[in-house]
């Protein structure tokens, strides 16, 4: 149950970050435009930390401590931020936090990619726990704003960290058995391959484009008349499709290879972002909410099941640093770009995002044909 208490906790402070952050931040003085600036710099700085840190825990065979010792620095950020005031000292400890959370996922998903076959574990079965945790912690997080105000945001972030804390306590340090030492030569060796390029090009895009809608979608619903209480049920039905996704992931990994679930992923981001971008309507919204099974869930089974099959144990941390920093980076590009295009209309953001997963699909393609 290790692995599933702590992804439960991993993924609550993501669901705080995502939805709420934000608007912590607005109501220290920080605009919407600053803002939206201090996300795509955490997105720039997440491509430098994330393999740095991927690098040296696959030297150091260290992963679980490393884990620690960065959600203890975490923790004392957010303690920072409840204390301090001012816009720019503010936005410097907000990216120092952001620094020290965004390598948690991949180094997370190293240490449980690499003991699956040794625990019995089903990588879907795992992740759906975070996803029920982001329903349940954003459901929460919003009770306790209105009950009380947004400096329940940080409270509540804090007692996240230290559940992960408590139960980062069962995991294993990393992968069982013992390999030799890791040279960074060595380590770039292994990346440096044309099916792990074929996966930035096409997953890594795949899933930059929800980080773009995590930016402008709320704006597209209230433009198009909807509720926030709406709005929320629309996020809690998509995270609902994800999460049968992940139940599904072992059937669909047993009878799929990594490049095919991938492109069903790539095709299924084409139709999401190309309706949502031509309507935000009920009707429509409820389809694109729906595809979220497949755009988000799909996605991060196939990525995960590349991982397994493509990448040695002992090189895990930096594959999944790699992958988590390129689509950071191309998430951090597209919003620059979607932050141009919505002022002009908000269907281009989305019918942008379209795009991008059409380039996605053919690179998946490429995938499939190296596979077969």
């Amino acid at each position: 149950m290790a692995f599933y208490a702590f992804y439960v906790a991993l993924y609550a402070q993501i669901a705080v970050g995502i939805t709420f952050m934000p608007l912590w931040l607005k109501a220290q003085g920080l605009s919407e435009a600053t803002i939206g600036m201090l996300m795509a710099a955490a997105a720039i700085i997440a491509v430098v930390v994330n393999p740095l840190v991927g690098t040296f825990a696959d030297r150091t065979r260290l992963n679980k401590a490393i884990l620690v010792a960065l959600i203890i620095g975490a923790t004392g950020a957010t303690l920072a931020l409840g204390a301090i005031s001012g816009a720019l000292l503010v936005a410097m400890v907000f990216l120092m936090y952001r620094a020290l959370i965004s390598p948690l996922v991949p180094l997370a998903e190293s240490i449980l990619i690499a003991n699956l076959t040794a625990y019995r574990l089903d990588f879907g079965q795992v992740r759906a726990w975070g996803s029920a945790s982001v329903v349940a912690t954003t459901l929460l997080c919003g009770f306790l704003i209105d009950w009380f105000d947004t400096r329940m945001i940080l409270w509540l972030l804090l007692v996240i960290l230290l559940a992960q804390v408590v139960t980062s306590n069962g995991l294993p340090a990393r992968a069982r058995g013992t390999q030799p030492a890791i040279t960074t030569a060595a380590i770039l060796r292994a990346l440096r391959n044309q099916s792990f390029l074929l996966l930035l090009g096409s997953a890594a895009i795949s899933q930059a484009c929800h980080a773009v809608f995590y930016a402008f979608s709320t704006f597209r619903w209230l433009e198009a008349g909807h509720s926030t209480s709406a709005i929320g049920m629309f996020w809690s039905l998509g995270v609902g499709v994800e999460i049968v996704a992940f139940v599904l992931g072992k059937r669909i990994t047993a009878r799929l290879t990594p490049g095919k679930i991938i492109l069903i992923a790539c095709i299924a981001g084409i139709l999401r972002w190309g309706i949502f971008g031509l309507s935000a309507e009920l009707a429509p919204t409820l389809v694109v909410q729906l595809l979220q099974g497949a755009t988000l869930g799909l996605a991060q089974v196939g990525v995960a099941s590349y991982m397994r099959q493509n990448i040695a144990p002992e090189f895990l941390s930096s594959a999944t640093g790699v992958y988590y920093a390129s689509a950071g980076l191309i998430a951090a590009l597209a919003i620059l770009v979607g932050a141009q295009l919505y002022p002009i209309s908000s269907s281009y953001v989305f019918l942008f995002t379209a795009a991008l997963c059409a380039f996605g699909a053919i690179v998946a393609s490429l995938m499939v044909e190296k596979s077969e």
